[in-house]
C-alpha cells in the first residue's frame, strides 16, 4: 500500500507492528522495517494515522 504526501510516496507493507506519534512526527514499523515521517502539522499526521489504522 502507499500513501502520497506532498508528492512523496510513503510505502507501507503489512503487517504494521507498531506506531508511535509525537505531534507531527509518525514512526511506524511494518513488514520491511522502521520508518519515520515528518508532517508539517499535527492534523496532517492525524490524517495519515487514520489512513494507516484503516489499512491494517
Amino acid at each position: 500500500m502507499s500513501y502520497t504526501y506532498n508528492g512523496t510516496e510513503i510505502r507501507v507493507e503489512q503487517p504494521i507492528r507498531s506506531i508511535s506519534v509525537n505531534k507531527s512526527k509518525v514512526v511506524f514499523a511494518d513488514g520491511t522495517g522502521r520508518k519515520q515521517t515528518q508532517f508539517s502539522s499535527g492534523s496532517e499526521a492525524r490524517h495519515f494515522l487514520n489512513w494507516l489504522t484503516r489499512a491494517c
